[in-house]
């Protein structure tokens, strides 16, 4: 009975140890997925990071082009505006002309009709009669030089007139080839337009095919975040079977050790009870051998030699007896110990198990439990967040691994702990194995958080100093965040000891 409870543990033991390398075989499995994913998903996220940045520039290059062409456009207004006032002129100048033409008409029909009364009342002999008629010679020379300064007066006023039509008509022409200047000038401002409208088209169609590009990109990227969320539910799921399996197995490994320490107390209790009625018995036999010794005293001496005889052989037989008795306890005994030592064995080896497994629970990637080895014995929680806070307005940068420069949130985490002779991997997802496992009710300064795709620094008072986005800082870069669970976290691991 003893055995089969024996055998019955070392199942349990056993089956529960055999849990442990399917599931871990399958978590490295899933982990291996999901890093694979997460690379995928960084990938996609740069991608859509440089297709915006593409796209960015060339909004910058449509809204140089849409300046230039309202800058075109507000030219064309104003040379419209002083084509205008050109028209306006060059119609002033051709009424002016007209004017100025009548003018001359009207001053040259005057000057005829002069003309044609003076030869017609005197002819050749006007002077002649002029000078009959004068009463004297002063009267002679004065109407001479009226007749001279009237003919003069003519001929002025006729220039005049011409000059009038012929600056008139200068300033016509003049406005004419003005407006055609101006009329050249617009249709190149148009043709201008007209080329930076169909480059700005161009621009925007450019645009609308990078918003199409990021659309599919971004929708590539969902995609991955939601099959990373999965595999963290799987992982999750394996976590809870494993601890589970843990506890069946300390749970097995409880019974069985109760067993055994009954087992032994019963098997105790059995030996002192046989050995106290050897004891008994002894006595009893001691005190008969006494008795029959006493009654052969007493008898004859023939009768003596028989009673002695049959003494002695009851005394033979008593001790015969006596020690066949004991050497049945004595098996009995032997028989016990060799149930405590396959007790003890089957125990051990549950232990062994339990403990082994106990060591791969406590931490979730037994691979990376070396990755304190190479730490200073100087390096504590709050000297890890010092360091890292005096890098706190520095520039976040994807891929970066500068702490001054530009660095992102694995890169920061990973050049931090460098600094004090730890060793991590570099993305985030790796570093979630790093180190020891921990609950948050356990956390303190110096402990990494990490996140779907992120990871940071636990501060001790709620916060985190990390590595966040490419905004500006306070937004972005290196900063500190007070709320450490402001999103739900995948592992707390413990780097500093």
């Amino acid at each position: 009975m003893k055995k089969r409870i024996i055998a019955l543990s070392l199942v349990l033991a056993m089956s529960a140890s055999l849990t442990f390398p399917v599931a871990a075989a399958r978590k490295d499995e899933v982990q291996a997925e999901k890093a694979a994913t997460e690379s995928k998903l960084s990938a996609a996220e740069s991608k859509a990071d440089e297709l915006e940045s593409e796209k960015n520039a060339l909004l910058g290059e449509i809204d140089s082009l849409d300046q230039s062409l309202v800058q075109t456009m507000a030219q064309i207004e104003i040379l419209n505006g002083e084509i205008s006032d050109k028209e306006s002129a060059i119609e002033d100048t051709k009424q002016k002309l007209e004017d100025a033409q009548a003018e001359k008409d009207k001053q040259y029909a005057s000057m005829k009709k002069r003309i044609q009364y003076l030869y017609e009342n005197g002819g050749s002999n006007a002077w002649a009669q002029m000078i009959l008629e004068s009463g004297s010679i002063t009267d002679m020379f004065d109407k001479a030089e009226y007749t001279e300064k009237m003919y003069q007066y003519d001929r002025d006023e006729l220039q005049k007139m011409k000059d009038v039509v012929t600056e008139v008509t200068q300033l016509g022409e003049q406005l004419t080839q003005e407006k055609a200047e101006l009329e050249d000038m617009k249709q190149a401002q148009e043709e201008q337009q007209s080329s930076l409208q169909t480059q700005m088209d161009q621009k925007k169609a450019e645009a609308s095919d990078y918003e199409t590009q990021i659309a599919n990109v971004q929708a590539q990227a969902q995609e991955y975040k939601n099959l990373i969320e999965q595999q963290n539910a799987e992982l999750k799921k394996i976590q809870e079977e494993e601890a589970r399996a843990a506890e069946e197995a300390r749970k097995a490994a409880e019974k069985a050790a109760a067993e055994k320490a009954a087992k032994e107390k019963a098997a105790k209790e059995q030996a002192a009870a046989e050995a106290k009625a050897a004891e008994e018995k002894a006595a009893a036999e001691s005190t008969k051998a006494e008795q029959t010794s006493t009654k052969s005293e007493d008898t004859t001496d023939n009768s003596d030699n028989n009673v002695s005889e049959d003494t002695t052989d009851n005394s033979s037989n008593s001790a015969s007896e006596d020690t066949t008795d004991n050497s049945n306890v004595s098996e009995d005994t032997s028989n016990d110990d060799a149930s405590n030592d396959t007790t003890n064995d089957a125990s051990n080896d549950t232990s062994d198990n339990d403990s082994n497994y106990s060591e791969d629970v406590s931490d979730d990637s037994s691979s990376t439990t070396d990755n304190s080895s190479s730490s200073t014995s100087s390096a504590t929680g709050e000297a890890v967040v010092a360091y890292a806070s005096q890098f706190i307005g520095n520039p976040y940068v994807y891929g970066g691994n500068s702490l001054t420069n530009g660095i992102d949130c694995s890169g920061f985490v990973q050049q931090v702990f460098a600094h004090f002779g730890y060793s991590l991997p570099r993305v985030s997802d790796a570093q979630a194995g790093a180190g020891r496992g921990i609950s948050y009710s356990e956390s303190r300064a110096g402990d990494i958080i990490v996140y779907s795709g992120h990871v940071a620094i636990l501060t001790g008072d709620g916060g985190i100093v990390h590595a966040s986005n490419s905004a500006p800082y306070p937004q972005g870069g290196i900063k500190y965040s007070s709320n450490a669970l402001y999103r739900p976290y995948i592992a707390i691991r413990r780097i500093v000891e």
